[in-house]
């Protein structure tokens, strides 16, 4: 028998029994005894879901239901049996979730009675499955981040001219991503405002916010997923636009974007224009270094192949003198964009 750790002589045991009952029913525990005959002596705290029965006997069926019940009646034969305790975990109809365990004490004359306290522990099992849950997202964003990083290395070796633009364009992505995952992470991975995310990607250019970005349109929620890649994107768009000589501090950037129909989706139309491509004309080329055309091409690589198909969309990217044009069109699903109140659409 368990006895109390320690307690004042002076304290009857009646004394000890009420502040017993009285902190039993404040745990909200339910404790239940019956014989060995599986008879009830007491119940007490019985959960709110189950009753017992007005004028018979109760017995684990009525109070539990027959699956429970059934459940419940074995367990305390083979507790009786064995003499060895049980836990089990159920679930009622509505959802929440009880242990109960169940085990012999010494009645009268040393008879075995089967004690049994049940506790609800719906909301620590919900914590426990939310934090599981939680842990395996973390492992797969983790997995998809590492393998983002992995393509980007080798990308940006193969398109790069020196190892000295390889360092310094890949510790440019390196930050983007840190970037971007920082805004994700500060909303607790529901989604990052797309306008939030082209203003964050610019301060990574430090001194060189001599061009402002002009945004406007819709501003959509984009998921984590969405968000790692198109602020990927938008940094390669930002670094493009600084690349060329003739658009450091002249003009500004503009970001539009609005909800259209494509091919029979709604869809997000994301477009950037740059520097004076509209003043100069299409006709015109640009004129690089072979470093700048390096670069370049792993940005076309990037914008108009990579980060489409990350998002199920398509794109195109134009740099002309003086000035870079991008388009990017992909479906407004639950995978790219958090749902919000519905836009007006267009037809495109």
């Amino acid at each position: 028998m368990r006895r109390l750790t320690w307690h004042n002589a002076s304290q009857s045991d009646e004394q000890l029994r009420e502040y017993l009952i009285l902190a039993l029913l404040r745990s909200r525990a339910c404790v239940m005894l019956q014989d060995d005959l599986l008879n009830y002596l007491y119940i007490t705290n019985l959960p709110h879901i189950w009753s017992v029965p007005a004028g018979n006997a109760p017995t684990d069926e009525s109070i539990f239901g027959a699956g429970i019940g059934r459940q419940l009646g074995e367990a305390k034969k083979m507790v009786l049996q064995t003499g060895q305790a049980v836990k089990l975990e159920v679930m009622a109809d509505g959802g929440q979730i009880f242990e109960i365990h169940i085990e012999t004490i010494a009645g009268v004359k040393d008879a075995s009675q089967i004690l049994t306290t049940i506790v609800d522990i719906t909301e620590s099992s919900r914590r426990e499955q939310a934090l599981k849950d939680l842990l395996l997202e973390v492992s797969h964003r983790s997995k998809n981040l590492l393998a983002v990083i992995q393509s980007l290395a080798t990308q940006s070796a193969r398109y790069s001219g020196s190892l000295d633009q390889f360092i310094s364009e890949f510790q440019g992505r390196i930050f983007s991503l840190s970037n971007s995952q920082d805004l994700v992470t500060e909303a607790d991975w529901f989604g990052v405002r797309l306008f939030d995310l082209a203003r964050s990607q610019m301060l990574l250019f430090g001194a060189r916010r001599a061009v402002s970005i002009s945004t406007t349109g819709e501003n959509p929620l984009l998921t984590p997923n969405a968000a790692l890649y198109v602020g990927l994107g938008l940094h390669e768009l930002i670094a493009a636009t600084f690349a060329d000589a003739g658009l450091e501090g002249a003009g500004d950037i503009s970001l539009t974007c609005k909800t259209v129909i494509h091919h029979g989706r709604a869809c997000l139309s994301i477009n950037w224009n740059a520097g004076r491509a509209a003043d100069k004309g299409a006709d015109e080329p640009a004129t690089a270094s072979d470093d700048e055309l390096h670069r370049s091409a792993f940005s076309a690589l990037l914008l108009e192949t990579v980060l489409p198909q990350s998002l199920s969309g398509s794109a195109t990217f134009s740099v002309f003198f003086g000035g870079i044009a991008y388009s990017l069109i992909f479906p407004k699903t639950d995978y790219n964009v958090r749902r919000e109140v519905r836009e007006d659409m267009v037809w495109a």
